[in-house]
């Protein structure tokens, strides 16, 4: 691995121009901004990395790609990863272009650099550092990259389903999408993520139409009870709807060590440090980490009626009222029995008027065994190349429809990463060149370990 280590380091400048060139192709899914030029983009690196056979299968959206190298070795890799990322939002929050690359100081600042086309980009260029080493590769390795993860992947669970016969043919899954750094230097060990159920609540006015706001006092307002919904749904941090906690198990006393949730493991500023952001008042670090790892929630993440405009004014009572909710499950929930009880309970509340449907993105829990050889393998890799001080997460917060493919495949997944995931989605997402050097040297090692 020395050789392979230093050429990658003697090759570093082209390789993180190669990087720096992926983000100047937006592949924006929600807009459907450059995701066709982003697409063409991967394809043609990785052929020129050493990728011998790729393919790009057409699906309602955005393309999926397959591709392979290697077929003699013992072991074969599925590396999955996605090539579009979330919208920049308002240019006066960043510092930069976001799609330019820029690099400021040791940082390159752009749309995608920690999520995730740090580890899509570098999983691909340690081909060309082994070949050029070792002249084959220890490890056979097959690519699934998508171009939909931002928005739900809707079309990635019907792709595993229909490519199973192939694609089963691995012994196990590398995710690049959910694990790095935290900013307190330790690498992030994840076991899993929770599941998501996505719900929209809707109410529509007696007319179906905005009604002039003299008439409030006499007709229905779909604001109000949209909110008066959505205030029967939770007391403080406790969600009311029935059974909803019925399958949650409580972690073990010896879970709860083994994970750091005790209540002189971490420290409030520590935790707020891990995930860079500010916990609720009066909340102890123990009780943020049960919640963060064992514990659903049951969030608004979009709410909408009437006039909108940040100046201005228009007198009306509204003619309809929405408010997106994510449900994050945890193992041994049903989102099935969870939807029909959040339904009989607004009914049971006198919100009949209230609709509910199941949109958007919904994906199960999933939680990998941590004695599988590849969790061991990548845990170890993350360890030696990433840092040695580790923060292990039974179950990441976070959600995605990835985890169809361990399901339907039937093989174990591990995530693995550099990089501060934290960073995701917020303006002036970056990576450190340190942390994208870090980043190959992973994958190579990683490839190597596992062979």
């Amino acid at each position: 691995m020395e050789k392979v280590y230093k050429y990658i380091e003697e090759n570093f400048d082209s390789f993180l121009e190669e990087f720096r060139e992926a983000i100047r192709k937006p592949g924006v899914s929600t807009e459907n901004t450059g995701i066709g030029e982003m697409a063409s983009w991967l394809v043609k690196s990785m052929k020129e990395n050493g990728v011998e056979d790729v393919q790009t299968f057409k699906t309602q959206r955005h393309p999926i790609i397959l591709g392979r190298v290697g077929k003699d070795a013992k072991r074969t890799l599925l590396v999955y990863g996605h090539y579009d990322v979330q919208p920049s939002g308002d240019r006066k929050d960043w510092s930069v272009d976001p799609f330019a690359a820029e690099v400021v100081g040791d940082r390159i600042v752009g749309r995608g650099t920690c999520d995730m086309k740090n580890n899509l980009v570098a999983s691909i260029q340690v081909i060309k550092a082994i070949l050029h080493c070792r002249k084959r590769l220890p490890i056979n390795l097959v690519f699934l990259f998508e171009g939909e993860e931002e928005i739900g992947s809707p079309n990635l669970k019907q792709f595993t389903e229909e490519h199973k016969k192939e694609l089963s043919s691995c012994d196990a899954i590398i995710c690049g999408d959910g694990s790095g750094e935290n900013r307190m230097g330790q690498s992030l060990l994840v076991y899993g993520l929770k599941g998501m159920l996505s719900v929209e609540l809707s109410v529509r006015s007696p007319t179906g139409t905005d009604t002039h706001s003299m008439y409030a006092g006499i007709t229905d307002n779909p604001a109000w009870r949209l909110v008066s919904a959505l205030g029967s749904l939770k007391n403080g941090e406790k969600v009311l709807v029935p059974h909803f906690y019925d399958d949650v198990e409580e972690p073990s006393q010896s879970e709860k060590k083994k994970y750091g949730i005790s209540p002189n493991s971490m420290s409030r500023e520590e935790i707020e440090e891990a995930f860079d952001l500010k916990m609720k008042k009066g909340m102890s670090a123990s009780d943020a980490l049960l919640e963060v790892y064992y514990r659903p929630t049951l969030n608004i993440n979009g709410l909408c009626s009437g006039y909108t405009v940040e100046s201005g004014m228009k007198t009306i009572v509204p003619g309809k009222a929405w408010a997106h909710i994510d449900i994050r499950i945890v193992p041994n929930q049903d989102p099935s029995n969870i939807l029909e009880n959040l339904k009989a309970h607004l009914a049971a509340k006198g919100f009949d008027d209230v609709i509910v449907e199941k949109t958007g993105f919904n994906a199960p829990f999933y939680k990998v065994d941590p004695h599988e050889r590849i969790i061991q393998v990548v845990d170890s890799c993350m360890k030696k190349v990433v840092s040695e001080k580790t923060m292990v997460m039974p179950i990441m917060p976070g959600s995605g429809a990835l985890v169809w493919l361990p399901y339907i495949l039937g093989k174990p997944m591990a995530f693995a990463g550099s990089g501060y995931i934290h960073l995701a989605h917020r303006p002036n997402e970056y990576i450190t060149k340190e942390q994208y050097l870090k980043g190959i040297k992973l994958f190579a090692t990683i490839y190597n370990d596992y062979a």
